[in-house]
This record gives C-alpha cells, sequence and structure tokens, in this order.
C-alpha cells in the first residue's frame, strides 16, 4: 500500500503565496491536509485565513465538489470562502501558487479562534452556552444536508467564532469542509476520522466489518458528542486504542443521564446518540428544535461553571479537602482517553456500484496505524504513560496517521 507522505513546515512571516502575504500561521491550524495562515494582500487590506495544502495533497483542495458546493451556501454560520484575485479580471476559488506550487484558498478569518481552544480554558459549559452553539451550527448543518453535503468532520477544532466568546455573545461558525461528500457520491481517495466524534457507522466503516453508507444522520451524531463533552466536561466513550473506542461507540451504550446535565436533556441525548442512523432525529433542524424546547427549569437548575468552580475552592479551603472536591466530581476514574485519527482509504472499482439515493457510501480499506499515539487529555486518577512525542495540545486535532508502507 502507498504510504502517504505529507511537508508540514510552517511558512516563514513575510512568505509569498500567490497574492497573499503571510502573517503568522493560526494557531492550531496544521492539519493531516494544510496548514491555515493568517494573510493579506498589500498592508492595509483585510486579514484572511489562508489555507495552504501540504506537499502532494493539493487534490484534496482542487478536487473536493463537496467543499466547491459549500462555497455556493451563503449561511451565518458557514464559513465563507473567498476569491483570490488572478490578474486580468478573473479570479478563482482554489489557486496554485506558480512559484511554490503550492495549492491553496482563501477564508474570511475568524478571530475568535475555536470551541476546542474554549474547551481547554472551561472544564465544561454552562447549558445554556452549550445549547447556544449546537443550534447555531445545527442550522449550518441543516442548510448544508439540504444542499445535498454531508460533513463527515463536525468536532470542537472545526467549529469557529467571530469573536471571542462572551457572556450574551457568540457567533458559531462550522468550518473545514474538506473531507466532505455530496450526497449519493461513491467517495474515493483518502479521508481522515478523529474517532471521539465519529459516527457508528463511520467506526464500522473503518473497521472494515461491512459495507456501510455514511449519511446526515452521521452528522448529527457528532454533533451530539460535542453537546454531551460540553455539557458534562469528558466526552461519553473512553479507551485507551482506537480499535477499543469504536467498539465503544458502536455496540455499548452512551452513559446517561449526562453528567452535570438536566433531566430534561436525557431523552434528547439518548435519540441523538442513537446507533442506528434511523432511530437518530430525522435532521438537524429537528435536533435543534428539540433543543429550543427544553423547559426553562432546566437552565436554572445548572450553577455555573465559574460559580461551581469557586465555591468548590473556598469549600475545599474551608474543610481541608481538595478544591473543588465536593462540588466537581472526577471526570473519570479511568485512564485518559487517546485521540487517534484513523486513515481510510477507499477503494474504486471499474464497476460503479449502486448507490441508495440520499447517502454517501464508502468502501473501506483498512490502513494500519503506528504504534505510538500521543495522549491528548490530562491524566486522571490513573496516569498515562508518557510517550516520546510531545503533545502540544490536551484535545483532539484532526492530524492523521500516516500509514506504514508494505
Amino acid at each position: 500500500m502507498e504510504e502517504v507522505t505529507c511537508s508540514v513546515k510552517p511558512l516563514p512571516r513575510g512568505a509569498q503565496v500567490g497574492p497573499y502575504t503571510i502573517l503568522r500561521q493560526v494557531p492550531g491550524g496544521i492539519g493531516g491536509m494544510a496548514i491555515v495562515y493568517q494573510a493579506r494582500m498589500g498592508n492595509k487590506s483585510a486579514i484572511v485565513a489562508l489555507k495552504v495544502a501540504h506537499a502532494g495533497l493539493g487534490s484534496f483542495l482542487k478536487d473536493e465538489i463537496a467543499f466547491l458546493k459549500a462555497l455556493k451556501l451563503n449561511h451565518p454560520h458557514i464559513i465563507k470562502v473567498l476569491p483570490t484575485p488572478l490578474g486580468g479580471g478573473s479570479s478563482d476559488y482554489v489557486v496554485k501558487d506558480p512559484e511554490t506550487g503550492s495549492w491553496y484558498f482563501a477564508m474570511e478569518y475568524m478571530a475568535g479562534g475555536s470551541l476546542d481552544d474554549w474547551l481547554q480554558h472551561r472544564k465544561h459549559l454552562a447549558l445554556s452556552q452549550a445549547v447556544d452553539v449546537v443550534c447555531q451550527v445545527g442550522a449550518a448543518l441543516d442548510a448544508a444536508h439540504r444542499a445535498g453535503i454531508v460533513h463527515m468532520d463536525v468536532k470542537p477544532s472545526n467549529i469557529l467564532f467571530r469573536d471571542r466568546p462572551k457572556r450574551g455573545r457568540r457567533h458559531a461558525v462550522l468550518t473545514d469542509f474538506g473531507i466532505a461528500r455530496p450526497q449519493g457520491r461513491t467517495a474515493s481517495g483518502q479521508t481522515t476520522l478523529t474517532v471521539e466524534y465519529a459516527s457508528p457507522e463511520q467506526a464500522r466503516l473503518v473497521s472494515g466489518d461491512e459495507f456501510i453508507t455514511v449519511g446526515p444522520s452521521s452528522d448529527l451524531y457528532s454533533l451530539a458528542v460535542i453537546l454531551y463533552e460540553m455539557v458534562s466536561g469528558h466526552l461519553p466513550f473512553q479507551a485507551q486504542s482506537d480499535m477499543a473506542m469504536m467498539h465503544q461507540i458502536v455496540y455499548e451504550s452512551p452513559p446517561l443521564p449526562v453528567p452535570l446535565g438536566p433531566p430534561e436533556l436525557n431523552p434528547i441525548m439518548q435519540r441523538a446518540l442513537a446507533k442506528e442512523p434511523e432511530a437518530r432525529y430525522p435532521s438537524a433542524g429537528a435536533l435543534v428544535a428539540a433543543l429550543e424546547t427544553l423547559p426553562k427549569e432546566a437552565y436554572k437548575g445548572q450553577m455555573h461553571p465559574l460559580l461551581s468552580l469557586g465555591l468548590g475552592i473556598l469549600i475545599g479551603l474551608g474543610l481541608g479537602a481538595p478544591a473543588g472536591h465536593y462540588l466537581i466530581p472526577p471526570l473519570t476514574e479511568t485512564p485518559a482517553p487517546i485521540v487517534r485519527t484513523v486513515v481510510v482509504t477507499d477503494v474504486v472499482t471499474a464497476t460503479p456500484t449502486p448507490t441508495p439515493e440520499g447517502v454517501a457510501t464508502h468502501t473501506p480499506v483498512i490502513t494500519p496505524t503506528p504504534a505510538t499515539v500521543e495522549p491528548t487529555r490530562k491524566p486522571t486518577s490513573t496516569p498515562v504513560p508518557a510517550t516520546d512525542t510531545p503533545t502540544p495540545r490536551p484535545w483532539p486535532t484532526s492530524t492523521p496517521v500516516s500509514a506504514p508502507s508494505g
């Protein structure tokens, strides 16, 4: 099997990519297929987010029909891709730099960082904050699904904010349609998958157990996992290997009720996290509508995370107990999970396979992952043995694991 190699050396400040001048790398902007930079044309133009593909991976930008279709979606909660001027009055969205040979495109710059960043600084979010974010992203997914696009990579690092989240002011934007697929199209090539936010059908696909279809309901499951994490402070499933994690996602029931969540949230989560796609909400709009029906009592019963932490510290100091022991329970008594990104190589045969209408179909070939992985959660009661690879962030990323040659 052919090994996939990527050049991930960031461009220096002042480097030129087409008409854009690199200002700096966006924090956390290194992905499995590209690096995102702050850049601008000239000294007075607006700052943009410039996504530059790794060497040899330009096809992921220029050939993504689903992504190009997403450009036509004019939705307040979907990232806007900007045309790049080519001279002579012409422009294009995905461009190859003639000097470096790099493929790139420009997007509007989101100054507020990502949900991933926000979760790094908080143990969990207030229910009102979590529901607000999910409803906005759900509206974006609903628009994408109605346009025939399955995102397939819904996770906190792909949810950005226009400005720093403040009380009563959060504008979430769904980004990175890089591995999105049009519904009804047989996928080809190589994609990445962050296992923690994968749906059961995606996990079964990666495991190679059967021929399976992945449709819009997969995105809803991933969004429900994010909601669970925002409310409780941890993921619904935790394991020490990608295969163990995928087994839990496919066969084990999510732990309900949601820790720190109100009882009214549990039936919504139970349906949204159903194993079978048909048992989940029929659309992202239906999930949003269910969350909007939560009674006021559901929000009154939850203490704000900062207030909970402050009271926990005061009680801990007064009783000589560890700060927060009585108000903030430990996330888990098991070792911290290891986030792995699985590489899936799909096979396209000469004879097309009939595809059910309305879903994206994959035929997987399993690519083994290297033995060395990176723990991305802080140790809990049982420390995770350190690896030789430094861990730059404590939360899942989308960096793929390259397949061993052979």
